[in-house]
């Protein structure tokens, strides 16, 4: 849900200057017998107009401060990811039950406060800054694409393009990380930065899966991450069947469905409540 852009409505909109009144009073006079009362419907007319051109803009007045005040744009994804364009091309793509505030905090730097999870692909400008800030840390870039994701005790950096600089809250120390590495920061240990073979923790994104004698329960991970639904193992020894193959585009009910003709002696099961149990097979 983008909690930016909001259009008020115009008068027009409302169907109150669109009534014939005459034809009406007509209408309501011969079944009830009414005599006509022409003033006083005239100026009940006058009032509902009224009424709603204050309703009307007081919303507005509301809205735009409480998503737009003082040259701040939020976007929020609760229940599906939302995606934004800001700073002509940049776009951003915010994960379930995360948000960003976007601001031009001065000339040549662009600023943006995360929490939660988001995709980024920063439009390539040298002359301006673009400044990620979370608790732990702040990611600063000038044209790149890559993801952030801050939980309670972690914050990893996925870069698909371009380079990222990450600079520590706590003491100000910084990594600079390109395309095809992923940094995980913890406060109490610092940095780590490792080279990526596939991208599967941001697929919520790229709808991109590659597994190569993945266990099940690494598996169902991901895929509940990306399609945001719940699951549970039966027992310990179903997470731990290995399954390698690639998934590009797929919905979830797809993959779920060649995960079962690849298992043997384990079946992924739906839900009422639209997630998925694993279980052992039912030897007849």
């Amino acid at each position: 849900m983008d909690n930016v852009d909001y259009t008020i409505p115009e008068i027009s909109d409302l169907k109150l200057l669109d009534i014939d009144t005459d034809a009406e009073w007509e209408k309501l006079s011969g079944e009830l017998g009414l005599r006509r009362k022409s003033k006083i419907l005239r100026l009940d007319l006058l009032v509902k107009i009224a009424a709603a051109i204050i309703i009307v803009t007081t919303i507005g007045i509301f809205m735009n401060n409480s998503f737009k005040a003082k040259g701040q744009s939020t976007y929020t994804a609760l229940n599906t990811p939302v995606e934004a364009i800001v700073e002509h091309s940049t776009q951003i793509s915010v994960n379930r039950n995360s948000s960003v505030t976007c601001s031009t905090a001065e000339k040549g730097r662009f600023s943006v406060s995360l929490k939660g999870e988001a995709f980024f692909n920063v439009e390539k400008n040298p002359e301006r800054t673009f400044e990620i800030s979370t608790n732990n840390v702040k990611v600063i870039v000038h044209g790149t694409s890559f993801n952030v994701c801050e939980n309670a005790e972690t914050t990893t950096v996925t870069v698909t393009s371009g380079i990222v600089e990450v600079v520590s809250n706590k003491d100000g120390k910084s990594v600079k990380i390109t395309k095809d590495e992923e940094l995980t920061y913890k406060p109490a240990q610092g940095f780590d930065v490792k080279t990526v073979s596939n991208y599967n923790n941001i697929a919520w994104k790229l709808k991109e899966f590659v597994f190569n004698d993945t266990e099940l329960g690494d598996i169902m991970q991901q895929l509940a991450k990306a399609y945001g639904f719940t699951y549970s193992f039966e027992n310990t020894e179903c997470a731990k069947n290995r399954i390698s193959g690639t998934f590009v585009n797929q919905s979830v009910e797809s993959i779920i469905d060649i995960l079962n003709q690849t298992l043997d002696e384990t079946s992924i099961i739906q839900t009422p409540d639209g997630g998925y149990s694993v279980k052992k097979m039912t030897q007849h």
